[in-house]
């Protein structure tokens, strides 16, 4: 009798905390103010970076295969001293921003809000721990399940507490901005309307929500939640409750005629979001749903303003002469096994090729879609600045001097193809071996120096 009494009491508790259990609410925000909070223009080079040089870094997915391969091209940044402006700089200091996605945000957000001192502990406590082992074995532990089992808090959000837990010390987005490094853009995908969602708080301002008090653990758990393996984050929208206002740019896109350009495809998706009582949460995935490479957002701004100049003005940075993008992409081949079978491919396999098929073309089109970016921005940079300093009545004299260089490394550029084939078949997991772990970091900044681009960019420098 004591013993059913018991096992009463521990189903009640076990019941009574499932049903309490919450996932945190992000804030609501009552005023928007555009010259605050976490965006793109909200840190200054200063004394920290050049006003002169743009660094931008874009990491890939890949669970810890991304964040190791990543991690590898940040240890050769250090490594690295150029002399600029007339002065000794390290590289890896003159980074302005990161844009990633799932396994890539791990090593992005890290680095951000703790910068040099992922150098000294970042691979013990993540790219060398079983964090898959951790958070599937907590799945059997009976004092984990009232808070998995709820309705309101799902796997990723224990996953993030756990990621607070080893890495992020339960830090915000105030905390990245008020270290003044690099802006980290860190993407997820809301799945409603299949937007990527980028953790800036120009996107909260649709939502009338303050990033700002928005755990950077949380974020990264967002960006890296694989569908399936799993649950979303949900976010509250508060649409309507402040005092935005669609901008100019949206409200000039929806009324154009042309409705196949980027523009008018960004202000639609981002309409949506602010009809509150059709979309009152907004439930975030893998941020290799939308774009598994994380250069959507530069694209999607470039579209959003018009031109590169005039971004240039909007975020301050009105003298730059050299810009280097460095994009870091761990994303391996499908690993098809079947097409050496006369049946019919598997169901298990069947799901795969289906994911992973759009993905990999989806990045390929990315990339081409940056190369060709990249040559435009140059362009009209220097037009645009040439014009604006003569309009003015000032000196034009190096006005045109802007040079700016695509760096891509890439798994598939290791030339030794047994390594190549071992490193791109490793699992994207959040568990790998310490060797492959070393492995990666080695060619990662091998690629980076071996880059002809990136030795381009290091020769203009001097």
């Amino acid at each position: 009798m004591n013993k059913r009494i018991h096992n009463n009491i521990i189903f009640v508790l076990l019941f009574v905390g499932g049903c309490s259990a919450h996932y945190p609410v992000n804030q609501s925000l009552e005023t928007v103010d555009r010259s605050g909070g976490y965006r793109v223009a909200a840190t200054q080079a200063g004394d920290i970076r050049s006003d002169t040089l743009m660094v931008g870094m874009a990491f890939s997915g890949g669970g810890t295969r991304a964040a190791a391969f990543s991690y590898g091209v940040l240890e050769a940044l250090r490594d690295i001293t150029i002399n600029w402006d007339g002065k000794e700089r390290h590289l890896i200091d003159e980074v302005d921003t990161i844009s990633s996605v799932s396994g890539g945000s791990f090593t992005a957000a890290y680095f951000g809000l703790f910068g040099d001192r992922i150098f000294e502990d970042y691979e013990e406590k993540f790219l060398k721990k079983n964090v898959e082992g951790y958070l599937t074995g907590s799945l059997f532990k009976p004092w984990t399940w009232p808070r998995i089992g709820s309705t309101f808090f799902g796997r990723t959000d224990f996953a993030a507490d756990y990621y607070d837990e080893i890495l992020f010390e339960k830090k915000t987005f105030a905390d990245i901005l008020a270290r003044n490094g690099p802006v980290i853009q860190i993407n997820a995908t809301e799945v409603a309307t299949g937007t990527q969602i980028t953790f800036l708080q120009d996107q909260f301002d649709l939502l009338c929500s303050d990033l700002m008090s928005f755990p950077v653990a949380r974020a990264v758990a967002a960006s890296s939640a694989v569908p399936v393996l799993f649950s979303s984050v949900t976010i509250n929208n508060y649409a309507g409750s402040c005092d935005y206002q669609l901008l100019p740019w949206a409200q000039a896109a929806l009324n154009d005629p042309n409705v196949t350009s980027r523009r008018h495809h960004l202000a639609k998706k981002y309409a949506q979001w602010l009809d509150r009582d059709t979309y009152p949460y907004l439930h975030l995935y893998d941020g290799g749903l939308t774009d598994n490479l994380g250069v959507r957002p530069l694209l999607n701004r470039i579209a959003i303003i018009g031109d590169a100049w005039t971004m240039g003005k909007q975020t301050g940075r009105t003298d730059i002469k050299r810009a280097v993008i460095i994009v870091v992409n761990a994303q391996a081949d499908s690993k098809i096994q079947f097409s050496k079978l006369a049946n019919p491919v598997p169901l298990l396999d069947t799901i795969l090729g289906a994911t992973s098929i759009p993905l990999n073309e989806y990045t390929y089109e990315s990339l081409l879609s940056l190369h060709n970016e990249m040559a435009d921005f140059g362009e009209s940079y220097r037009k645009g600045r040439c014009a604006d300093m003569a309009s003015r009545g000032l000196d034009t004299t190096g006005c045109d001097d802007l040079k700016t260089y695509l760096v891509v490394v890439d798994l598939e550029q290791i030339k030794d193809r047994e390594k190549r084939e071992r490193l791109k078949l490793l699992p994207t997991s959040f568990v790998l071996n310490p060797e492959d772990v070393d492995e990666l970091k080695q060619a990662a900044g091998e690629l980076l120096l071996q880059s002809k681009e990136f030795q381009r960019f290091l020769a203009d420098m001097k």
